[in-house]
């Protein structure tokens, strides 16, 4: 067998994995498989996709598998020999329809092109992991331990930690095995430009199906009514995606971006008829907002100039002509007393760890430490007050991060209202004074479980990304 017999689904996983572990930047799925999956039939680009996928979110499990039979560990190896090791440990381990020879006989072959002594290295492990591997995989991820759980779920031990001693273990062990699933293919029909009539008749013409989310998850998605679930090939060589009927965004998203525009409550929107988006990039509810909010000035503001330009690039796709851009820093902005108590909504969409959507981006667990979830914290209060002095009297202001961590949600806002009931205390009439609004009554399926004024989403629960949203409100 020669390189050029490998299949052609396991090259293209081969050459996505490559990518992903020498780049220092986050790892864009249709970006990294654009040229290598362009070429491939339907039922080998699903294949690639599964294998590229499954083997950046189990890295853990097959490391510790690979170890097992091996005298370097992983940090030791080359690239193309980890990447070929651990294609071939996904496949033997978790994929039971493809065969055991195919599965070391195509990796063998992978790393053969990098020298002949480290294909017979391969070759060996992998025959070791074939017919030992799933006993192992038992052993290293049996018991109660966080190390066993973190073999088991396949996320870093830090992680794991954090995860029970805020969830508890159960609850942990449920969000993580949710975020080894696959993640749901979720679009927003974009009210700018079509209907959902549209929407679905114009993908079906690309042979994507897609199907009301409220329909698919009744008892979960009653407050995304233009979300879409699609099965079929990448939307983004659809003329839906081109024209600018539909745009890629969570339920989890969409339900952020719903809230801070009262969608569903009429009569909750009050102050100026001036919306912000903070931290707006790349738009996706920026335009929900411009939808929601007809007739109001909206502003979307971002402080990176790529981020910028793909923001610009993706409102004039959706048909948000009016929406003002603005390149500026928020904590610059908040500052600005030209600016202050000029916008009846504000949302902010904080940078954040992005821990809930492990399921759509399979290398950010691997990104992550302990210490960015501080960092962000930090940050996220800094953002926090600034948007604050944006808000209008009678205004509201939506926080919202993808992200479960209890530093980054309920430690960054009841550190605000906190604050602002001292500030009051302190010097009464001087200051202004915020209310929360009682999300958990307005949407009870999110209901947060210690606080219920707040509301999240929770990927083991909703099929979804995992979202924190909370709403305050400007009394004075």
């Amino acid at each position: 067998m020669t390189p050029r017999e490998v299949a052609p689904a396991r090259r293209a996983a081969f050459a996505v994995l490559l990518r992903e572990t020498r780049s220092r930047a986050p790892f864009d799925l249709a970006a990294a498989t654009g040229v290598e999956f362009a070429r491939l039939a339907a039922r080998d680009r699903a294949l690639a996709y599964e294998l590229a996928m499954g083997t950046i979110k189990r890295r853990n499990s097959l490391d510790r598998v690979v170890a097992a039979f091996s005298d370097a560990s992983s940090s030791r190896l080359r690239p193309e020999v980890r990447e070929s090791l651990r294609l071939g440990a996904f496949q033997l381990l978790y994929l039971d329809r493809v065969p055991a020879h195919a599965a070391v006989n195509d990796a063998v072959e992978l790393a053969k092109a990098h020298g002949r002594r480290t294909g017979a290295f391969v070759n060996a492990v992998l025959r070791k992991v074939a017919s030992e591997g799933r006993a192992e995989l038992a052993r290293l991820s049996g018991g109660a331990s966080i190390e066993a759980l973190a073999v088991r779920c396949s996320h870093p031990d830090w992680l794991v930690s954090l995860w029970v001693d805020e969830l508890g273990r159960d609850a942990a062990e449920a969000l993580m095995e949710a975020d080894n699933r696959p993640a749901e293919r979720c679009v927003r029909v974009n009210r700018l430009r079509a209907t959902i009539a549209q929407a679905q008749a114009s993908l079906s013409g690309d042979g994507i199906t897609a199907r009301l989310a409220r329909e698919a998850y009744a008892e979960v998605a009653p407050d995304t009514p233009d979300a879409l679930l699609l099965e079929g090939p990448a939307l983004e060589s659809s003329a839906a995606f081109r024209e600018g009927l539909v745009m890629p965004q969570s339920r989890g998203s969409q339900l952020a971006a719903a809230i801070a525009a009262g969608a569903l409550e009429p009569g909750a929107r009050r102050g100026p008829a001036r919306a912000a988006d903070l931290c707006a990039a790349p738009g996706g509810k920026t335009s929900q907002l411009a939808a929601l909010l007809a007739g109001w000035r909206l502003l979307a503001v971002d402080d990176e100039p790529r981020r910028v330009a793909a923001l610009r690039a993706n409102l004039t796709r959706l048909g948000a002509a009016d929406v003002e851009v603005c390149e500026r820093d928020v904590l610059e902005m908040g500052a600005d007393e030209a600016e202050r108590g000029r916008y009846g909504v504000v949302l902010l969409d904080a940078p954040c760890s992005g821990l809930g959507t492990l399921a759509s981006r399979p290398d950010l667990r691997w990104r992550r430490r302990a210490g960015d979830v501080r960092r962000l914290a930090t940050l996220q209060r800094d953002l926090l007050a600034a948007a604050a002095a944006l808000v209008a009297p009678g205004g509201a202001l939506t926080y919202s991060v993808c992200t479960l961590t209890r530093a980054e949600t309920l430690g960054v806002v009841d550190r605000f209202v906190a604050g602002r009931a001292r500030e009051g205390a302190a010097d009464s009439g001087s200051r202004t004074a915020w209310t929360l609004d009682d999300l958990g009554a307005a949407y009870p399926t999110y209901r947060h479980p210690a606080n219920g004024a707040y509301v999240q989403t929770l990927p083991s629960r909703d099929e979804t990304t995992g979202f924190f949203v909370a709403r305050l409100r400007r009394v004075t």
